[in-house]
């Protein structure tokens, strides 16, 4: 049963199925940076996701200011004093393994609560040895970061951003109806998870995320490998076991588009960023035109040079039956840029896109954050 995942047609339709994608495999596809301020429209995106998850799973909502023993296990110091003797309790995450932690206010987490939460999603395990004693418990778990910042400047900290495989910006009105109508139910999600683990994924399909990543400037292995999870959901999603060219090409704009630092140096770059800047691209300099053949005559025909049979190159063929549009690389490249937002597009084509990543990421923007800005905490 297909759900047309290809080609996306509008900002809510691409969130609502990062959701499905994300609820086939939220652990391995490691979370979803959910962008917007909180209000109807999110709401609207967290129900639709827990309606697409098993019944009974773990949902643990963590407060900006939790304390480590709370988040990560450590001595239950009331038990201790009544038992006389030390009691361990066990932290949230480990209380939500198998399911869904959301984090308020994600855009303000400290460095080290950002490490400990990178560190559980890399490892599926939470290790916690302090206050004299040491725990170790299992703790598989998918993130959303509820990112509520209204500047760029204001952004989660880089290390956990770049674990979450979805970055999603929340429009500001609700879903059209149109839009429920196109998504999967509940049950074909879930025959999807079921089918999750026997999706393949084949070498053209790796090569074409891959030089879709490099061409897009993104400087991480682990957007490519993200993009392959993605890919394979869509594919189990659509009642397949094989990975083809339109869900490569779906996972590249949900997944690869939105972390786009460069535009790709070819033809079709060109024509996006003159359509960007609204000014046509000009020609290079440096390239000289073509010459002009020195007479109209046609030469002898014992002078041309023999015609030799062309014969496809070794493993082309696999790449070419990939999808009717052409090779797997130019469609999933296509369908990164055509899913960068027309804001960030014009943004890149300007060059601008090392002071926009130094703006966004690192410790140094979170110390410059003003006390006053976000939503007022108690």
């Amino acid at each position: 049963m297909s759900h047309h995942l290809t080609d996306p047609e509008s900002a809510a339709l691409s969130n609502a199925f990062a959701a499905a994608l994300f609820a086939v495999d939220p652990v391995g596809l490691g979370g979803v940076a959910l962008r917007g301020a909180s209000g109807p429209v999110r709401e609207q995106w967290l129900a639709r996701l827990a309606a697409w998850l098993p019944a009974g799973t773990p949902w643990r909502r963590v407060p900006l200011h939790i304390n480590d023993d709370r988040l990560l296990g450590g001595l239950d110091l009331s038990a201790t004093l009544q038992a006389g003797r030390p009691v361990a309790q066990r932290g949230l995450l480990a209380e939500a393994d198998g399911g869904i932690v959301l984090l308020a206010m994600a855009e303000r987490l400290s460095a080290s609560m950002a490490a400990s939460i990178a560190a559980v999603i890399d490892t599926h395990e939470l290790v916690a040895e302090r206050q004299g004693i040491g725990l170790r418990s299992a703790s598989r778990i998918g993130v959303v970061a509820l990112d509520e910042g209204e500047a760029d400047d204001e952004q989660m900290p880089a290390r956990l951003r770049d674990r979450l495989a979805f970055h999603l910006t929340l429009a500001v009105r609700l879903d059209p109806p149109e839009v429920e109508e196109t998504l999967p139910d509940r049950s074909d999600v879930a025959e999807a998870r079921e089918r999750f683990a026997n999706v393949r994924v084949g070498d053209a399909i790796v090569e074409g995320l891959c030089a879709a990543s490099l061409a897009l400037g993104i400087d991480s292995v682990r957007a490519a490998l993200l993009a392959c999870r993605a890919a394979r959901a869509a594919a189990a999603l659509d009642g397949r076991d094989e990975v083809n060219a339109q869900d490569a090409a779906l996972a590249a704009a949900l997944v690869l588009a939105p972390r786009a630092t460069q535009l790709p140096v070819s033809g079709a770059p060109a024509e996006a960023a003159a359509d960007a800047s609204g000014e046509p691209a000009e020609p290079a300099a440096d390239v000289e035109p073509a010459a002009e053949p020195a007479s109209d005559e046609a030469p002898p025909a014992d002078e041309l040079p023999p015609e030799v049979p062309s014969e496809p190159a070794p493993g082309a063929e696999d790449k070419d039956i990939e999808s009717p549009q052409g090779p797997v690389d130019d469609l999933v490249l296509e369908a990164a840029l055509a899913a960068i937002p027309p804001g960030l597009l014009a943004w890149l084509a300007l060059g601008n896109a090392d002071v926009r990543r130094s703006l966004t990421s690192g410790r140094v923007g979170a110390v410059q954050r003003g006390p006053s800005r976000g939503r007022p905490i108690g």
